[in-house]
């Protein structure tokens, strides 16, 4: 799973990412030092929470991919089946090559943990 995080991080502008459960729980995360990976696993599983109530809701079938922006910087939030990727990312990044790299890695980690999706 590192690797999957190792790859995804060598990208320019992204700042760390984790692999987590949908309850929040961190499997496998490369944010750096100072960012608290249990406070961004809990943050995304709220985000990811709340998201597939209000597309069930609004009949738009399951979550995929969400992307969130701030002030300082942007959080994309992709389902992988059973688990969730987080990657922290600056305001300039190339966003159309993160989410092609996000694509990959929720590929990836389906084909590491045996989803089908």
């Amino acid at each position: 799973m590192y690797g999957i995080l190792n790859k995804l991080n060598k990208i320019e502008g992204v700042h760390g990412s984790l692999i987590m459960g949908k309850d929040g729980l961190v499997i496998a995360a490369d944010l750096g030092t100072d960012v608290d990976e249990n406070a961004v696993a809990a943050v995304g599983s709220q985000i990811m929470s709340s998201l597939e109530g209000a597309l069930r809701r609004m009949e738009m079938g399951a979550f995929r991919k969400f992307v969130v922006t701030g002030r300082d910087g942007k959080i994309i939030i992709a389902d992988a089946g059973s688990v969730m990727i987080v990657a922290l990312i600056d305001l300039n990044a190339n966003m159309g090559l993160a989410g092609v790299e996000m694509k990959e890695a929720v590929r990836d980690i389906q084909s590491k943990l045996h989803i089908s999706q």
